[in-house]
């Protein structure tokens, strides 16, 4: 390892078992009463209503472990011009996933998530241990966690309003980074009020692949850093802002479809710069969101940005109580390479552009359904599987899933 870099992680960690040693000596709380804010009463296990999952208590409430879990099977129905494996119409499960989290005075977590529906085997998505060395204003996280780089990635899934992200965050977290990644966090927030949150990451960078998702030792001989500031003046705004700098080994980076037609592709390698902004408003039943990434390879000549602008409206009740949400997501997404060895083939064309008309129907807050049609074009056919379709330039896709948590 570089000396800079030793030296980093050196002080690094230093802090982090300063603070830690500093939490360890300071005033304790007594052993028989529970601390502020623990539930002494009531059941000791039972399952939390709206979807919270199963829970079970220690007598004197500060000890917690909770069970949840969802499941998303989903139906997909396209034009057969995408030149895909599978069929159309065709069933498939996204997600099905199961959840472990443990607490103990508030202040020290473990969490776990295996999700079973990869086709290869079941995966670990995250998992990691969280000790609050200030409480609210100084946590630690090691472990493999979500990268606080995009804010819609920093959603789980079964609270996406959408049934896929947007392409332009699809085809970063195909790279190493901005998914889950194993590293280590420092997170807070820097005022009492709770308006400015700060997230500091560092992770392996690792190359991840099909087989290994990211969970292997770093193979790469420079880490990844990520950082992000969140801003919430009010209940009813938050603006957010992230960074990246990584060095990559040799990839490739693919914007896709909907359907999974991969559109262009470019190679990239060596520094990436990458920024994220996003915003948030929810202005009675109306929600409005936008989110913005760019990355810059510069070292490849490519580069790529791209996000959406989204509008959703509440008609009837909400998700905790069940409710009725139409909404209107509009996404760009393009590329660009320098030079030919940034290019698998000759890149014909580069932007894609999709409009997705949806809608979120609450049974209750345990069981949704969710209706996307989605309409997508392009400036050109692009270099991979859309090159070979009649009517590259036009696909529509519709996604219906049907969702229960616990």
């Amino acid at each position: 390892m570089k000396s800079n870099s030793l030296r980093a992680f050196t002080f690094f960690f230093a802090l982090t078992a300063a603070a830690t040693a500093v939490h360890a000596q300071g005033p304790q709380a007594p052993a028989n009463p529970a601390p502020a804010g623990a539930a002494e009463a009531g059941p000791n296990v039972g399952v939390t209503p709206k979807g919270g999952g199963l829970f079970i208590k220690s007598d004197d409430g500060r000890a917690v472990v909770r069970l949840m879990g969802y499941a998303q099977p989903t139906f997909i129905a396209t034009a057969e011009s995408n030149k895909q494996a599978y069929k159309v119409p065709s069933f498939f499960v996204r997600r099905a996933r199961a959840d472990f989290k443990a607490e103990y005075d508030s202040l020290y977590t473990l969490f776990f998530e295996y999700d079973g529906g990869p086709t290869a085997a079941t995966s670990l998505v995250e998992g990691y241990a969280q000790a609050a060395l200030v409480k609210n204003y100084l946590n630690f996280r090691m472990g493999k966690y979500i990268q606080p780089f995009s804010a819609e990635n920093l959603r789980s899934s079964r609270a996406l309003e959408t049934v896929e992200r947007f392409q332009a965050l699809g085809a970063l977290v195909g790279l190493s980074a901005f998914d889950a990644k194993i590293g280590a966090m420092l997170f807070g927030t820097l005022d009492p009020e709770k308006q400015v949150k700060y997230f500091l990451s560092v992770n392996n960078g690792s190359l991840a692949t099909a087989s290994n998702g990211g969970d292997v030792r770093d193979n790469n001989s420079d880490k990844d850093y990520i950082g992000r500031f969140e801003f919430s003046p009010g209940k009813i705004f938050r603006v957010g802002v992230a960074g990246d700098y990584d060095k990559e080994k040799a990839q490739t980076l693919s914007v896709k479809s909907y359907s999974g037609a991969t559109f262009d592709t470019l190679h990239v390698y060596g520094t990436r710069i990458a920024l994220d902004v996003d915003l948030h408003s929810q202005l009675n039943n109306l929600g409005l969101e936008a989110e913005w990434l760019w990355a810059d390879f510069s070292d490849t000549g490519a580069s790529m940005n791209g996000g959406y602008v989204q509008a959703g409206y509440w008609v009837k009740g909400s998700e905790a109580e069940g409710g009725i949400e139409p909404l209107l997501r509009l996404e760009y997404t393009s590329v660009s390479a320098d030079h030919p060895p940034a290019a698998s083939t000759e890149v014909d064309g580069s932007v894609l552009m999709s409009a997705t008309l949806g809608v979120n129907y609450w049974m209750n807050g345990w069981t949704r359904w969710q209706l996307n049609l989605i309409e997508e074009t392009t400036s050109k056919k692009g270099n991979v599987t859309y090159a070979a379709a009649d009517d590259g330039r036009f696909l529509p896709t519709l996604f219906a899933q049907f969702q229960i948590k616990f």
